[in-house]
């Protein structure tokens, strides 16, 4: 009887320990959780990826100068994967702060968002020019750079538009590109044949029957203007 009662008592000692264990347990948010443990996230980045590549190799294809082709790529969910940055910030309690970032991307630990090497990789090979149009401030351009390097997708020819205040809008940079004004005057007009971001201000406006075609749109529950 003596031993029936003991071994009830060390059962429900185990149960309530382990309660407080799983209740003590802290558990990312669905969304970040999503981005880094989800076979789901890879397989559709890896998936867009590939049909972006073989879209705009077969716009390469049908161009008929090919010395200026060029695509605009969006960094931040994208290219680089700063999830961490997001976990980080959870765990503290805190959010989204301009000072934050900026330590942030200067760690340069950023990760990669899956299939994003395998496609810049193949751009370069077709000769097509790749430009980073990030909202990531400019006074971070090399941590940005070398962050890019450590992760093996910078190449010498790579060109930059990073944000240099408020009014530097993507918009404004995207006709810097395609004008060859401003930063972009001593290059000149580029013909950008593909666009890929995770947000919708990555493309130009009114554009919305070119996604899946030039326009390539990675999925980013984690932030965003909605």
């Amino acid at each position: 009887m003596r031993m029936k009662i003991k071994f009830g008592i060390l059962s429900l000692f185990l149960f309530l320990i382990g309660s407080v264990m799983v209740v003590g347990e802290e558990k990312l948010p669905n969304d970040i959780r999503w981005i880094r443990q989800s076979t789901e996230h890879r397989t559709l980045c890896e998936q867009l990826f590939r049909q972006a590549t073989v879209a705009i190799i077969r716009k390469v294809k049908t161009e008929k100068n090919s010395d200026n082709l060029a695509v605009v790529v969006d960094l931040d969910e994208t290219v680089l994967d700063n999830s961490l940055y997001q976990v980080e910030r959870w765990k503290a309690g805190l959010s989204f702060t301009q000072d934050s970032w900026s330590e942030w991307v200067n760690r340069e630990e950023t990760g990669l968002v899956p299939g994003a090497k395998e496609f810049l990789k193949a751009l370069r090979k077709k000769g097509v020019r790749v430009v980073f149009l990030s909202n990531r401030m400019n006074h971070n351009l090399e941590p940005t750079r070398e962050n890019l390097r450590l992760l093996g997708v910078l190449d010498p020819d790579d060109l930059f538009l990073l944000r240099l205040d408020k009014n530097d809008l993507k918009e404004v940079r995207r006709k810097e590109v395609t004008d060859g004004t401003g930063r972009m005057k001593k290059i000149g007009p580029l013909n950008v044949i593909g666009y890929v971001g995770d947000q919708m201000g990555d493309f130009p406006s009114g554009q919305k029957k070119e996604f899946g075609k030039t326009n390539f749109l990675l999925p980013n529950p984690m932030y965003g203007k909605w």
